[in-house]
């Protein structure tokens, strides 16, 4: 396959697999070589659906050379598609892997403490991407404000995300 253009949609069906052990990740291994389809070899943040459901992820290097795509719990439930399973793949390049989606609830509770906007300028994209994720799942306001309200939480506790700031007192 040549390398893909920005906006090429790339179209596979791959069987699900589980790591071993407890806490394994559930992923699909990418059937072509990203390094000639994006022109690197690293992570690859692409857009597209599985089984028609909307995702946002990573090709993730693996050491037997490929690349993987994990799908969490949730993402199989609402593909319907499990472990051994087969999946329909269409994916392209995300052009804007840092781009972000902030909740309202979000967006205010920066504007409104300084020091947390400041400590969330400071992780990474992928821990912001990961709490944006778990904000906006949130089906109502209340949800999307509690969740926001744990994370202010977990800041002020001086939780490692954030840098382990202390609180003082």
């Amino acid at each position: 396959m040549a390398k893909a253009k920005r906006t090429e949609v790339i179209r596979f069906t791959a069987e699900l697999e589980k790591m071993p052990g407890r806490f394994a990740w559930t992923y699909v291994e990418f059937p072509y070589e990203v390094e000639k389809l994006f022109g690197k070899k690293g992570v690859v943040r692409v857009k597209g659906t599985v089984n028609g459901v909307p995702i946002d992820r990573a090709l993730m290097p693996r050491k037997s050379g490929y690349h993987m795509i994990v799908l969490s719990a949730e993402l199989r439930k609402k593909a319907k598609v499990e472990v051994g399973e087969k999946a329909t793949f269409e994916i392209w390049l995300n052009e804007r892997p840092d781009e972000l989606e902030l909740s309202e609830e979000l967006k205010e509770t920066l504007e409104f403490f300084p020091e947390f906007a400041l400590a969330w300028k400071k992780l990474t994209p992928g821990m912001k991407r990961s709490m944006c994720i778990w904000i906006n799942s949130g089906k109502t306001v209340a949800t999307r404000a509690k969740r926001v309200a744990e994370l202010l939480r977990r800041f002020d506790s001086g939780h490692p995300w954030f840098g382990g700031r202390q609180v003082k007192g």
